[in-house]
């Protein structure tokens, strides 16, 4: 793993030339917003990482040998890092935490990723893991995405709250059945883009807000009952207001190539308009 983490800049209160005793009800009145800013370069990362998704017997599907890497934009390190920022929440709601991602304006900043597919079936004792080739995922550009954390803003309900607001354009989502390097076979994505939906169902250039800490929170908790055990717990709640922001998909091209048969192309596809009003996944183990 290779990096270089570069402080692109810190945010300071100004200090009187001489220290002078303050007490906790007016250090309880200050306001502000703290946080830093930095920025990635030279970034890698690989090695023989595994993440399993499964039940308990061990069955389920497996990426490994990881490969993660970025590009830099040289001339905007310091002018357009990231923002790791602590803000006051509105009345009577939490402060939260908020990560901004650079605006990408040159688009530059590029994101590669590979991994290992496997799926593996416990109960096939002849074979019991079926090598599935790669998944890639290759250029993929963020325009300021945001994340915001806070704790659940319902004194009933334990969990972190979610923000999620997403702008992506991906070159191409690959599955190569005979491994990342053989290009020979794969079935592609091309050409992806994700934003916000504009009034006529058209993709815009704003982000999605996929998730509003005020608005449509998403939480992640944990749950235990007598009934169904501990599971963990994602909710996206119902909107408090209006109907949640709608996101628009465009995929330039789906194919499949094989050097065995004919290829074929199943050219474009687009959602004009989506909305998620309520999301409920409980994930738990198996008996």
């Amino acid at each position: 793993m290779r990096a270089l983490l570069v402080l692109a800049g810190l945010a300071f209160v100004s200090v009187a030339s001489a220290l002078t005793p303050i007490s906790d009800e007016d250090l309880a009145r200050v306001q502000g917003r703290d946080g830093f800013a930095f920025n990635l370069r030279g970034f890698a990362l690989e090695g023989p990482l595994t993440l399993r998704l499964g039940a308990a017997d061990g069955s389920g599907l497996s990426l490994s040998n990881f490969a993660l890497s970025r590009s830099d934009d040289l001339t905007a390190t310091f002018s357009d890092p990231y923002q790791l920022s602590l803000i006051k929440g509105p009345a009577g709601m939490p402060d939260r935490v908020v990560l901004s991602e650079p605006s990408n304006l040159n688009s530059r900043l590029s994101w590669q990723f590979a991994a290992d597919l496997s799926l593996i079936d416990k109960r096939n004792s002849t074979a019991p893991e079926f090598k599935a080739g790669a998944l890639l995922l290759q250029d993929l550009r963020s325009y300021g995405g945001t994340l915001s954390l806070a704790p659940s803003a319902d004194p009933n309900e334990q969990g972190i709250a979610f923000g999620l607001g997403l702008r992506l354009d991906v070159g191409a989502l690959l599955l190569r059945p005979r491994g990342r390097a053989d290009k020979a076979e794969q079935f592609s994505l091309s050409g992806i883009h994700l934003a916000a939906a504009t009034a006529e169902g058209q993709l815009g250039s704003s982000l999605w807000r996929v998730a509003d800490l005020d608005r449509q929170p998403l939480l992640l908790n944990a749950i235990s009952t007598p009934e169904t055990g501990g599971f963990l717990h994602l909710n996206l709640a119902w909107p408090s207001q209006g109907q949640a922001p709608a996101g628009s998909l465009l995929v330039d091209n789906i194919a499949f190539k094989s050097e065995l048969g004919p290829n074929l192309d199943l050219g474009s596809s687009r959602i004009g308009s989506m909305q998620i009003q309520y999301l409920d996944v409980r994930l738990k183990t198996g008996p």
